[in-house]
């Protein structure tokens, strides 16, 4: 079953969509999942819709929305701010939670990219029933410092990323973030999925998170991939990994 839903956190309306499974009217296992940097729900050649469909046929329920300024929410691209989509990302999983469909204890946490950053910060204050990070961006400053031309000390007010006006304020402040620190805290199992040659998120930059987890988290490379996984093998890879993690935290509940 597919539904659009709006919500509102702090007089911003953010607009989303839940894919529950038409197996009853029961209260389902849940993923909060969370786009990535200039990216939507819906995710580059459908990245993120295709893997609500796999979640909802495993008896999973996904539930994603855009960020405030992205995609279908209200606001502008310009107003987007790092530590803004932590909370967002917060509410949405409280949102979750409150839900019919949803079982309360049995809700995770994902994200993409920058999305994954969002959702391991997010993590330590809700404490999700697992988490599920596709190449976490915590050295995403790098990569969108260098696409947006941002010289540290010298920002502007606005820059042009692909046709999008990106804030100085938001490359500062995600500049000034200890991403992996800010992490730290959670307590439950984490997979990360990163891809080999991953050209935006380094593969090396796993290691921070592996470090930081320690024996709660497992990492699992897929040979050749980059940064979209855009390939049809690349997905069915990420799509299985994090299929068989959900079920089997979801098993030892």
């Amino acid at each position: 079953m597919y539904q659009a839903v709006e919500l509102n956190v702090n007089g911003k309306i953010l607009r989303g969509c839940v894919r529950v499974p038409e197996r009853g009217n029961g209260r389902y296992p849940a993923v909060c999942f969370y786009h990535g940097f200039t990216v939507e729900k819906v995710g580059l050649m459908r990245l993120h819709e295709l893997f609500a469909r796999r979640c909802e046929m495993a008896g999973i329920a996904c539930i994603r929305f855009d960020f405030y300024g992205c995609g279908e929410s209200e606001g502008e691209f310009e107003e987007m701010r790092f530590l803004d989509e932590v909370e967002q990302a917060k509410a949405i999983y409280q949102w979750a939670a409150q839900q019919a469909f949803v079982d309360p204890k049995k809700i995770f946490m994902a994200g993409h990219s920058l999305g994954g950053a969002v959702a391991g910060i997010a993590a330590v204050e809700k404490q999700p029933k697992g988490l599920l990070l596709w190449s976490a961006g915590n050295t995403a400053y790098f990569d969108i410092s260098r696409r947006a031309g941002a010289i540290p000390g010298e920002y502007q007010t606005y820059y042009d990323v692909g046709g999008l006006k990106l804030a100085g304020e938001f490359i500062e402040e995600l500049r000034k973030t200890d991403v992996v620190n800010e992490s730290k805290g959670y307590r439950g199992r984490v997979l990360l999925v990163h891809g080999e040659r991953d050209e935006k998120i380094p593969i090396a930059s796993a290691g921070s998170y592996m470090d930081m987890y320690g024996g709660n988290a497992c990492l699992r490379v897929i040979e050749g991939a980059d940064h979209q996984f855009s390939s049809i093998e690349w997905k069915e890879k990420v799509y299985q990994y994090s299929i068989d993690f959900l079920k089997n935290q979801i098993k030892n509940a």
